[in-house]
């Protein structure tokens, strides 16, 4: 008996441990392949108001900055295909000009890749130029302040997905200022305030008429008198005026006329106190306040028919 247990217990043994093992061999964990990574997302863009500038009152520069990130693992090509602009309401077609700082292509450019946790960018400069007689002639509704409404149509042109048409991709934004127009000039009366063979003073009562939202200044005033088509008299006004806004002031310049070089029948249309066709034109210094456009010269140019009358 003890013979067979040596023999046999020792066998049994073996065959247990083999039988295990091949249990635990076919139980074995295989290893976990990750999925594929997902397709990297398209570009994305924005835009952004950075400032309004302008020399003169009928030009005025808007600048923009559009930025592109492109969270993918190669060069984005894009290309800017359309724009639209909306101005106080309305669609505007005609009167700007449409720019962007690029130096590869006039509307296209590239956006390189970045990283998993921050995609490359790309900040690009806008700028829109406003045409003011232009839009005005075109229509644009005239308000206290210009809203602009821009909006760029970005195609991403070779998107690594494949798509067909390409993504497309739109950034706008507002910008919100105020709009400024020129004084308005009137001459309400001139009149004799004396006549001599050599002099003659004349009083020009004139009305200045502000019709922005907010005060103006005329610092200098230089203006010239005809009468008839001839020059009668010239000036120059220093002293600051100041009108309110959405209001009017009203005041008188005094003006002198030299006879040496007139007729004599000038001089004595004068004496009659003939009515005359005058024309009144000059030039402002206007200032404004307004942080992009603080001041603007303006030019008026008046003429009409009006009763000469001794004071």
């Amino acid at each position: 008996m003890n013979r067979f247990n040596n023999r046999v217990l020792p066998g049994l043994f073996c065959v247990f441990v083999f039988a295990v093992l091949m249990f635990m061999s076919g139980c074995k964990t295989k290893p976990i392949v990750p999925p594929p990574p997902p397709p990297p997302d398209d570009p994305f863009a924005s835009l952004h108001f950075e400032s309004v500038e302008a020399n003169e009152i009928t030009k005025i520069y808007l600048d923009f900055i559009l930025t592109v990130k492109n969270p993918g693992h190669e060069n984005a090509d894009m290309i800017i295909e359309n724009w639209d602009i909306i101005i106080n309401d309305m669609e505007i077609k005609k009167g700007f000009d449409f720019f962007i700082d690029n130096s590869t292509d006039k509307y296209g450019f590239s956006v390189v890749p970045g990283t998993d946790a921050f995609p490359g960018a790309r900040e690009i400069p806008v700028r829109l130029e406003l045409d003011v007689p232009a839009l005005i002639a075109e229509g644009m509704p005239v308000r206290d302040d210009l809203i602009v409404d821009l909006a760029l149509d970005i195609f991403h042109v070779n998107n690594v997905r494949g798509q067909e048409p390409p993504v497309l991709i739109r950034a706008a934004e507002t910008a919100v200022f105020p709009y400024i127009r020129e004084p308005v000039f009137t001459i309400t009366s001139i009149a004799i305030l004396q006549a001599e063979l050599i002099n003659t003073r004349f009083r020009v009562g004139i009305k200045i008429d502000n019709p922005n939202h907010f005060p103006v200044d005329l610092s200098s005033l230089e203006y010239e008198l005809y009468g008839n088509g001839l020059l009668w008299a010239d000036g120059r006004e220093r002293n600051i005026i100041s009108v309110p806004a959405k209001s009017s002031v009203q005041g008188n310049l005094f003006l002198l006329m030299n006879f040496i070089n007139m007729k004599r029948d000038l001089l004595d249309q004068i004496i009659r106190l003939d009515d005359v066709n005058y024309g009144f034109n000059g030039e402002a210094l206007v200032t404004t306040g307004v942080e992009y456009l603080p001041r603007f010269r303006t030019e008026f140019n008046l003429s009409g028919y009006s009763k000469v009358f001794e004071n």
